[in-house]
């Protein structure tokens, strides 16, 4: 008997692939060495913590259970529990914190790739891998650039892989690596970075005061690394008139501007449809991040100020199954950390949107304005960000028209009514359906299992199925 069309076979799910990784996998060696292992343990004992919880993204699973043994065979006598988190909550990238709340931990070390969004409830020690890379190959490709960077100002960002040459010479007093891309490039200033910064604060004063000193026209900006989500975030967060990739893996160098017109189109018709919605789904990514709340809370009153009704949506990871459930939302508004946000989005069934975008489509304080750089910190948009606008709700206009329907937005409370219950489609079978998009849990056919409390009569365990629910066994 053959399959049918709605099934597969029994070893489908256990021999399903999952998908790729978009970066090259680590070694246990280039994850933990020596130097992570005196510092995990100075930082612990030095603080005297007792739980100690170990957040690793996926690709370093395999190697979890070796580094959990090794520090607590190194605290045995300390009366310390190490705890290994997996399967995190939103993103790999942030800390998670609610997890780590589950078994009481006091504090959190996290390998891997870091937003570094500010923990509010946990003290975090992050811990980067460490990366071979040929000084004499990116000397040898950066000369490439030399004519392009002569007389302006350069900025060379290091990912997380290649932080620890710049740091290990800062260490001992010596800056050799400054002196030898100075001399290759031959650059009016030379700036060099680590990405993420490792003080937050700092890193944006300094970002804020070469802002006002350099000219965007002219600075070159060149990243040491794979072409990830940590660039992209750089990239469309600082302006520059040519951004180059160096990767590192394989020293080949590339030349990439995020900020294409294609790019620009697409977000931008997001925004007019944010601006078409009636009901808007505030997806939160982050229960971590500080200022998440906050910025709830502006969306919620910008969105009210403008008659768009708001659903507040925490589901985890998203994915477009998941998503679908919610019908009756028109356009979503993802609220997490910087390397979080959904840049494409065209898998989903509807728009996606960062809360940037979110801001330019409901303030009317960003109308005719254009963004110096991209937002992809919420904080930003906050009060004493540097991309705050003050929020007015009496300069929203009452009417205006769509760039993507060509119709009328806004009017009054009434008109609206009207307009939803007498509006109709055709279908093809000529039969009638209300295009209203107010479509509540209760409008719902199935609303989930009825509980039925205290109807029914108590009844005895049973054994129940066993298996996976292709093919249960009824022994």
């Amino acid at each position: 008997m053959t399959a049918s069309a709605f099934s597969s076979q029994d070893t489908a799910a256990l021999e399903r692939q999952t998908d790729s990784p978009t970066e090259a996998p680590v070694t246990f060696e280039q994850i933990w060495n020596e130097t992570h292992k005196k510092v995990s343990l100075g930082w612990i004992r030095q603080n005297g913590y007792k739980r100690i919880c170990l957040q690793f993204p996926d690709d370093y699973l395999p190697h979890s259970n070796a580094i959990s043994t090794c520090l607590q065979t190194a605290l045995a006598s300390e009366d310390c529990k190490i705890f290994i988190l997996a399967d995190t909550t939103y993103g790999s990238c942030c800390v998670d914190e609610i997890a780590a709340a589950h078994v009481e931990a006091d504090s959190i070390i996290h390998f891997g790739n870091a937003c570094r969004s500010k923990a509010s409830r946990l003290p975090v020690l992050y811990l980067y891998p460490v990366l071979p890379l040929e000084l004499s190959t990116v000397l040898q490709q950066l000369a490439t650039l030399q004519p392009e960077c002569a007389e302006r100002e350069v900025c060379v960002y290091l990912d997380i892989g290649y932080q620890h040459i710049y740091e290990h010479q800062l260490a001992e007093g010596e800056d050799t690596l400054h002196s030898q891309m100075r001399e290759v490039l031959g650059p009016k200033k030379l700036f060099i970075e680590v990405y993420p910064p490792p003080a937050e604060d700092c890193m944006e004063n300094k970002e804020q005061a070469e802002t006002e000193t350099a000219s965007t026209a002219e600075r070159i900006c060149i990243f040491i690394g794979a072409d990830n989500q940590r660039f992209a975030n750089l990239s469309l967060t600082t302006t520059a008139y040519q951004w180059h990739i160096l990767d590192g893996a394989s020293g080949t160098l590339t030349a990439k501007n995020p900020l294409t017109a294609q790019y620009i189109r697409r977000r931008y018709y997001y925004i007019e449809k944010c601006k078409d919605a009636q009901t808007l789904g505030l997806i939160v990514a982050t229960l971590s991040a500080v200022g998440y709340l906050d910025v709830v809370s502006r969306l919620q009153e910008m969105a009210k100020s403008r008659g768009i009704k708001t659903q507040l949506i925490s589901v985890g990871r998203i994915n477009p199954a998941k998503l679908a459930n919610f019908l009756e939302i028109d356009c979503f508004v993802l609220i997490g950390c910087p390397f979080n946000n959904m840049y494409n989005s065209k898998e989903y069934y509807k728009p996606i949107v960062s809360v940037f975008e979110a801001e330019m489509a409901l303030n009317p304080a960003w109308h005719m304005k254009f963004p110096e750089a991209y937002v992809t910190d919420f904080k930003q948009l906050l009060p004493k960000g540097r991309s705050f606008l003050a929020f007015d709700a009496e300069a929203v206009q009452p009417q205006d028209v769509s760039l993507v329907s060509g119709r009328m937005r806004g009017g009054t409370a009434s008109e609206e009514a009207v307009d939803s219950n007498t509006t109709v489609a055709t279908q093809a079978k000529m039969a009638l359906m209300t295009s209203d998009s107010g479509l509540t849990f209760e409008d719902r056919t199935w609303q989930g299992l009825d509980p039925a409390l205290g109807q029914t009569e108590p009844a005895k365990l049973q054994k129940g199925l066993s298996g996976i629910p292709i093919n249960y066994s009824h022994d």
